[in-house]
């Protein structure tokens, strides 16, 4: 005998949805499954092509037991997400972090489209070369991509504009050729860029003033020419700009004067002519200035000595000329003060007899003048490490106190005329 119990429809309801619950939750399951397994399959097959026998990759594998044992792929292949540098997230791969793992071969068979969630890819310090391929731009989800430190070649690829979530880009020590491309100017998140140490060469891209969200660059030590894209100026979020060793020319911009959370300028080792700016004055936050090995004229802005955290100051290797504004330590900070190979004429600033924080100085190869006893006759700061009067026209004699300087390693007072 049946006995069938009445089901009310609020109890019919809750069973219903409970039922779908749970199939919603077996076929995610399975499908899950499937894409961690396909996600495993791809990578296994870019680690064949160039890097079987990395030891640091032995735990990718396609099974468990190193074989397979049927044409089920969801059965028999091991989910990535045990394996070294594989980060997942709901079983799908979303972070391969792959630095210093004696990586070798090119990226040509990396399989892009087979990693739908991936978010960050670190492939950084190995011996990876050829190009960065176009397809990495299928990434639409990546936020952090460091590929330094490698031994790419040819030009970056114009698709990685399309990489519109990118917050880092690290692409330095490279041998990277060809322009910066203007898609770069796309990448609207970005917060670091950094491709310096490679052979790029043209102009900086004026595009890069519309990444408003940049705090970190360098392009230094490429072969980049043209000017200073005033542009930059846009980029008020930026504490550190690195554009030394390049070759390029014209002025520098007034206008990065309103970068006012500048903690780093480097500008040095170009062909920059013309004066400097006196609205770098206004770069309150600036820790360190160098413009040194360039083509700059006329004297040093005195606004320089309102930067209050500066704590090293390179002029070396330009034409400037005049007398040594007085302020240059009055902020009490300053540690290194380079201005070798000018033209500067008159004495040292007396100013600089209370610099209590000065480690090295350099003042050669100028035309300073002065009796040296009455500049420096009582100036011995502990911190001084390098003293370096040489090639000038100081005249006197050597005062006695230079050596109470117990950590003065180097004092260098040639060519003048001095008797010791």
């Amino acid at each position: 005998m049946m006995v069938f119990v009445p089901v009310g429809k609020a109890s019919l309801f809750i069973v219903v949805h409970l039922v779908l619950v749970l199939l919603t939750i077996f076929f995610s399951f399975l499908g899950s499954a499937s894409a961690s397994a396909e996600e495993a399959a791809a990578l296994f097959k870019w680690k064949s092509f160039s890097n079987r026998g990395n030891p640091m990759l032995t735990s990718w594998i396609l099974q468990p037991n190193g074989a397979n044992s049927s044409n089920n792929i969801s059965k028999d292949i091991a989910s990535p997400c045990n394996w070294y540098g594989v980060t997942c997230i709901n079983g799908s791969v979303n972070k391969l972090n792959l630095q210093e793992s004696s990586m070798n071969g090119t990226l040509y068979n990396f399989p892009f489209s087979s990693l739908p969630n991936l978010e960050y890819l670190d492939m950084s310090l190995n011996k990876l070369s050829g190009s960065i391929p176009p397809q990495i731009s299928n990434h639409s989800k990546l936020i952090d991509l460091h590929l330094q430190g490698n031994e790419f070649s040819n030009e970056i690829p114009h698709e990685i504009g399309r990489l519109k979530n990118l917050q880092t880009l690290y692409l330095h020590f490279n041998s990277l050729t060809g322009s910066i491309p203007e898609e770069i100017g796309q990448l609207r998140f970005l917060s670091e860029l950094d491709m310096s140490f490679n052979n790029l060469r043209g102009p900086i891209p004026s595009e890069l003033g519309y990444l408003y969200n940049l705090e970190y660059v360098d392009m230094g030590y490429n072969n980049l020419s043209g000017p200073i894209p005033p542009e930059i100026s846009n980029l008020t979020s930026l504490d550190f700009l690195n554009l030394s060793g390049n070759n390029l020319s014209g002025l520098i911009p007034p206008s990065l004067g309103n970068l006012s959370n500048l903690f780093n300028l480097l500008l040095g080792r170009n062909q920059l002519s013309g004066s400097i700016p006196k609205e770098l004055g206004n770069l309150m936050a600036l820790d360190r200035l160098t413009v040194s090995d360039n083509l700059l004229t006329g004297s040093i802005p005195p606004t320089l000595c309102n930067l209050s955290h500066l704590e090293y100051l390179y002029l070396d290797g330009n034409n400037l000329s005049g007398h040594l504004p007085q302020g240059l330590c009055q902020s009490g900070v300053l540690n290194f003060l380079v201005v070798r190979h000018n033209m500067f004429t008159g004495p040292i600033p007396r100013g600089l007899n209370n610099c209590s924080s000065l480690q090295r100085a350099s003042f050669s190869r100028n035309q300073f003048t002065g009796k040296l006893s009455e500049m420096f006759g009582v100036f011995c700061p502990k911190t001084l490490e390098l003293m370096d009067l040489s090639n000038n026209n100081f005249y006197g004699e050597l005062s006695a106190n230079w050596g109470r300087c117990q950590n003065l390693i180097t004092l260098r007072i040639a060519q003048n005329n001095i008797s010791v």
